[in-house]
């Protein structure tokens, strides 16, 4: 009886070794491909320049992404008066140069990436999303575990529009899909890929498009679709179904302050 209770014990333990080998495996595997059962890592560039209701939206937003454990939140704006290159100031960081449309919106994005790469940023993925765009990194961290991407957003849009003041002063590029500037998301890998190819952005068309350039000539990455996107006006603030993107944009900016309240009051 001792005999065949010990040989089943053993038995037994060769089992649960088997079984905690098996796993430990599996969990190497699926970490190898990019799939991962715990949060994603993220770092959450937010486009960002001096005006007040703008000041407002900043500080509406980083208490609600500060919720976030697995979210590092960089608000980030040009600055003439510093020093350096780059000022790191709480969450703000500060960018030598001076604001404007074109190319200042291009040029302070690929400045604030280089940045992150350059200071070795903890991330699996980079949104660069904008000051008036919430997030739900909870919401979009489901999307990206279930199916990882490499270039993507909540909004493809295809160039089919001449638009002078963004550049874009002939048909040339008609056809292109890009994501759209307000919430461009990056896997860490297409990151780094982009800042080694900066060269080759063209600085005269303004940011998510010559984005978009770069990710389908120089790194062949096509715009993904990735989370529900939902422009927020002044009419369907109603909408109560969660989206993964708000992009809050009506006819006067104190109107999307208190819709930037009201949709983050829902969420608390």
């Amino acid at each position: 009886m001792n005999r065949l209770y010990m040989k089943t014990g053993r038995i037994f333990s060769i089992l649960i070794l088997v079984i905690i080998i098996f796993a430990c495996f599996m969990y190497n595997v699926t970490s190898a491909e990019g799939f991962q059962t715990a949060s994603l890592k993220y770092v959450n560039l937010v486009l960002y320049s001096d005006d007040r209701e703008y000041n407002k939206m900043k500080e509406i937003t980083e208490k609600y992404y500060k919720k976030f454990e697995n979210v590092t939140t960089i608000y980030y704006k040009f600055d003439k008066d510093i020093s350096d290159k780059y000022e790191m100031e709480g969450n703000l960081l500060k960018i030598k140069g001076t604001e404007s449309y074109l190319p200042g919106i291009l040029d302070k994005t690929l400045k604030a990436m280089e940045y992150v790469v350059n200071n070795k940023y903890d991330c699996d993925y980079l949104v660069r999303s904008n000051i008036s765009t919430i997030v739900d990194f909870e919401l979009l961290d489901k999307e990206l575990t279930k199916k990882p991407i490499e270039y993507g957003g909540g909004l493809i849009n295809e160039l089919q529009m001449i638009d002078k003041s963004g550049g874009i002063v002939d048909e040339t590029h008609f056809g292109l899909k890009y994501v759209s500037g307000t919430a461009i998301v990056f896997s860490k890998k297409t990151l780094k890929q982009a800042m080694e190819k900066r060269d080759r952005i063209n600085y005269k068309i303004i940011d998510d498009v010559a984005i978009g350039l770069l990710m389908r000539d120089e790194l062949k990455k096509p715009a993904e679709q990735v989370g529900s996107f939902l422009i927020v006006s002044d009419s369907n603030i109603s909408d109560k179904k969660p989206y993964v993107f708000y992009r809050n944009r009506s006819s006067n900016r104190q109107t999307d302050v208190k819709n930037m309240k009201i949709i983050i009051e829902a969420k608390q």
